[in-house]
């Protein structure tokens, strides 16, 4: 068996383990959050030999990067290890701070006169999203990263199957600021129907071009595969690429109908259709993959569907969470002005806090339902959409109350990686590459695996430090 067919194989026929376990493991993000803010409101004040340059740096990689890194690798079975360091900590320079009162008080925070401010929990919240995918894509492929963390074959869960889609959802929840400001901000004079779509379509040219030269590269150095994760041709970059498309083609809908009840509507439809249609078993059918072009591509062009009511789940949360003021009927991502109903119309906390309830809610509805199907990133069907749709409204209240009880944090390290996310995950595919072409990563020990990780981390989070001080911002 080559070596090509070795790592293949490495990556088939997984079944994912707890979503409980994925759930505690990626909070250690929000425990090295708590940790960082307490130690730079507590105790770095005191330190001016530490309060910059590289030592400050290699402060925050710590609590940002490398706690994750040992959750998902080295101390993947003993998370509790790293909960207890990391909040331990909290709590020692937390009293340390008290007693000596040697911290700075934090101001009390005015209202902010932007209407859609920068928020640092939104910035800790992307960043952490975007540095656990960079770090699991890379260590998928050593021993050292546990097989229930990688991608299942069809169905079940994992971390890197909740990452995906995580990273849509953040995508659409970014994606709503231009929204909100063409909607609310800027009104719609001059914005027609056909500038919107070519617009749309222009800005997914770059995008759509990453997913062909991926597919071209893949092909001529013959990068192992997974036919099964998107199909023969089709890949993550080309899913990418289609979202702003198809919202323009959506519009019209979009400005009648919450971007909430769309999102829910657009699951449900494609869930019916799995079930009640032979949509399902032509999509799981292995001996139907060399067909036609479309058969070849099937789990990347339907799974599409799922990703769309993900991407549109997140604009949707954007309408309460990014702005400094509730407006009307916000809670179901209407982006209207003049009068909504109270009930509706909530602030961010309120927001996230009832859609915890309600998308935990349809989780559960989803997941235990006879109508619907056990959860399959391969499909990206209801369950799944509801999972990661609940999972990130959680979290996002998490990073909220974790502000709002210690104040806001501003950190080098999740500023720079949330200013150029999308490049800093293209700088992470093209590392992980040249990394699997350059050694054998299945005959890595783990000690030299996590060492070859924590300097893979250190490459692309140093480039976007790097481009966030020259104020240089990638675009794609």
């Amino acid at each position: 068996m080559s070596l090509k067919e070795q790592k293949e194989q490495f990556v088939l026929n997984l079944n994912g383990g707890l979503v409980e376990e994925i759930y505690y493991v990626t909070g250690v993000a929000l425990a090295g959050y708590v940790a960082h803010a307490i130690f730079k409101k507590y105790l770095l004040p005191g330190l001016n030999w530490a309060r910059s340059g590289p030592l400050l740096w290699a402060i925050e990689f710590f609590f940002d990067e490398l706690l994750l890194l040992q959750a998902i690798t080295v101390y993947s079975s003993q998370v509790d290890k790293i909960y207890l360091n990391a909040l331990g900590l909290a709590f020692l320079i937390f009293v340390y701070g008290m007693v000596n009162k040697g911290y700075k008080k934090t101001p009390k925070k005015q209202k902010s006169e932007e209407f859609l401010p920068k928020k640092s929990f939104i910035t800790a919240y992307r960043a952490h999203m975007l540095v656990i995918t960079n770090l699991a894509i890379l260590a998928v492929d050593f021993h050292a990263f546990p097989r229930r963390f990688a991608k299942v074959e069809t169905w079940g869960t994992s971390l890197m199957d909740l990452g995906v889609g995580s990273f849509v959802f953040s995508m659409g929840l970014a994606n709503s600021r231009a929204v909100i400001k063409r909607k609310l901000v800027l009104g719609q004079k001059g914005v027609s129907y056909g500038k919107l779509l070519i617009g749309n379509t222009i800005k997914a040219l770059p995008v759509l071009g990453l997913g062909v030269a991926r597919l071209v590269s893949v092909k001529l150095l013959e990068y192992q595969e997974h036919a099964s994760e998107y199909g023969i041709h089709w890949n993550f970059f080309m899913t990418l690429g289609l979202l702003p498309i198809v919202l323009g083609i959506l519009d019209p809908i979009l400005n009648l109908v919450p971007r909430f009840i769309v999102a829910l509507a657009i699951g449900c439809l494609y869930e019916w259709t799995l079930n009640n249609t032979g949509l399902l078993a032509f999509i799981l059918d292995d001996d139907n993959r060399f067909e036609s072009l479309f058969a070849m591509n099937k789990e990347g062009m339907w799974s599409f569907c799922g990703y769309l009511s993900i991407f549109i789940f997140g604009q949707s949360f954007g309408s309460f969470v990014l702005t400094s003021k509730p407006t009307p009927n916000n809670l179901w991502g209407s982006y209207s002005k003049g009068k909504g109903i109270h009930l509706f119309t909530v602030s961010t906390t309120e927001g996230l806090f009832f859609m915890s309830v309600i998308t935990q809610g349809l989780f559960y509805i989803a997941k235990e339902s006879f109508s619907t199907g056990s959860i399959s990133r391969r499909l990206a069907n209801l369950p799944y959409v509801l999972w990661v749709v609940s999972y990130n409204a959680a979290f996002l209240l998490g990073y909220d109350l974790v502000e709002r009880l210690i104040g806001p944090l501003s950190l080098t390290v999740l500023d720079a990686i949330n200013a150029n996310g999308l490049a800093t995950f293209l700088l992470a595919n093209i590392l992980t590459g040249l990394v699997n072409m350059t050694i054998n990563t299945l005959e890595l020990a783990q000690n030299l695996t996590y060492l070859l990780l924590i300097g893979y981390a250190l490459v692309w989070t140093s480039v976007a430090v790097l481009l966030h001080k020259k104020n240089i911002y990638i675009k794609l």
